[in-house]
């Protein structure tokens, strides 16, 4: 458990410039110690080392008399610890307590998911998304690439799932399903702007994970390639939100090979370990007509369409293995079946995880009870003029309140490799509107990641907030949700 420690508490400034009030540094997440002194001085220079005694994200922040130190157990250590003094300058004007830092994150996959596909982001877009991950001191950016109203990625081998399947005709009006406003929506990523968004990411430490889903979620890419489906089409890109029937045919060899071939090309693009693979809402419907499908459910000595989707993912997993890669899935695959050295992304609460956890599969939690930040803000979100959502309800105290570790004992705790927050995109056309969302729930997610055993209170943590990222907000430019800080506060 991290223990916070405050000795001897500087009577600063409010300003770090005036008069004297007994103020503390606030820091997000809140460190393993601080050590703070009542001795002020301007910032004058930051010296950085590599100590091989910490651990590769751990750091040591030590300012005496103006002059800061940053040691971290790698170049990420010291990344992080560069944070940490930002939020000390900014908050102080510059003038600034002695003062030591100490911190390390409890999770090795501290994750945020950006779903690009509902609605298309221009480059600029997600690497402002990738700057608010680095400011929050996350280190993991699921990037979600292909579905049923958009494929993004470029494929050089097959042009026409951007020339057809990264365009829709229209988008559906609000909740009116059957309803769309005849607007062109689209867009994709060039293999180019992608690897320039992985090099960004990297920079600041950083890995991108790219998702392509399969075999759900795959109607846009059916739309460019109808021999891929069940019933041969036509298919048209999807302008409507939900889950649609038409997935990709796995009875088919030609569909395995061009999964393979899609995972060749990304490979090619993202250096990451790890691959995402989807798994999800893949109704499996089409597969029980399909001649191909029940003959290779047969070849294969398999139970029944939900072992098909097994088989799938075992294939994909394999293929990937013999291209030193990882999957990771969402919690649907277990349902047929699956190796356990797939990493399995418990969505749907965190009981998946904990199932996967026990059978021995490494997981990341990701619940949308605590961490869909598309989900509405406020219980009355009517009431508090926020904008038209998907639904749900995840507060900042809610994000701020789970814990990764509930009912596990130590032998399944070891599994849980990290935590994430998801970002669909179906009601949200605008960047603004991603911030609005994001920000200041993130923060929660971030205090998580770093210290899920040893969190403060939640009015302590929203205080840090205000003080340490508020203005570093409102300094770049975010639209961000003020509930918290309203007073009395909005929950």
């Amino acid at each position: 458990m991290k223990k916070i420690i405050i000795v001897a508490a500087a009577a600063l400034a409010a300003s770090c410039t005036g008069h004297k009030v007994d103020v503390t540094v606030a820091i997000v997440p809140q460190p393993v110690s601080i050590e703070q002194y009542d001795k002020l001085a301007r910032i004058g220079g930051t010296k950085t080392s590599i100590n091989e005694i910490l651990e590769p994200e751990e750091y040591v922040l030590t300012i005496r008399s103006g002059k800061a130190t940053i040691e971290g157990g790698s170049e990420a250590g010291i990344f992080w610890g560069r944070q940490t003094l930002a939020q000390i300058e900014r908050q102080c004007g510059g003038i600034v307590p002695d003062i030591t830092v100490k911190d390390k994150p409890q999770f090795a996959y501290r994750g945020a998911h950006l779903d690009c596909c509902r609605h298309f982001f221009p480059v600029e877009d997600v690497k402002e998304f990738i700057d608010i991950m680095a400011m929050h001191k996350l280190n993991t950016f699921h990037w979600h690439l292909t579905e049923d109203q958009g494929w993004r990625f470029e494929s050089r081998k097959y042009p026409k799932l951007t020339e057809v399947g990264a365009w829709r005709d229209g988008t559906m009006i609000g909740r009116e399903w059957g309803t769309d406003d005849g607007v062109r929506h689209g867009g994709f990523y060039t293999q180019d702007e992608m690897k320039e968004v992985v090099a960004y990411a990297a920079e600041r430490f950083i890995t991108v994970i790219p998702e392509i889903e399969m075999p759900g979620h795959a109607t846009a890419a059916l739309a460019a390639y109808p021999e891929l489906g069940c019933t041969g089409g036509p298919y048209e890109v999807i302008k409507e939100w939900g889950i649609f029937p038409d997935i990709f045919c796995v009875g088919k060899d030609a569909t395995v090979k061009f999964l393979e071939d899609i995972l060749d090309e990304v490979c090619e693009v993202f250096p990451s370990e790890y691959i995402h693979i989807g798994g999800d809402e893949a109704p499996r419907t089409r597969w029980i007509d399909c001649p191909d499908c029940q003959a290779r459910i047969k070849a294969e000595g398999l139970a029944n369409e939900a072992e098909l989707q097994s088989w799938l993912v075992n294939t994909i997993e394999k293929y990937l293995n013999g291209k030193g890669r990882k999957i990771i899935g969402w919690d649907e695959i277990l349902e047929g079946g699956v190796s356990q050295s797939a990493t399995v992304m418990s969505w749907r609460g965190a009981d998946g995880g904990k199932a996967a956890a026990a059978l021995g599969n490494d997981v990341i939690m990701t619940p949308n009870s605590h961490y869909y930040f598309d989900y509405y803000q406020t219980r009355d979100n009517v009431a508090n003029g926020e904008p038209l959502g998907i639904g749900g309800y995840v507060s900042l105290e809610k994000a701020y309140s789970f814990d990764p570790f509930e009912d596990l004992d130590d032998s399944v705790k070891a599994h849980i490799k990290g935590i994430q927050a998801n970002m669909w995109t179906e009601y949200i056309p605008e960047w603004s509107g991603v911030e609005y969302r994001e920000l200041p729930r993130i923060a929660a997610l971030s205090e998580v990641a770093w210290n899920a055993e040893g969190r403060t209170s939640y009015a302590d943590f929203v205080e840090r907030v205000r003080t340490a990222l508020v203005p570093a907000y409102e300094e770049n430019g975010w639209t961000y949700a003020d509930f918290a800080f309203r007073n009395p506060p909005i929950d």
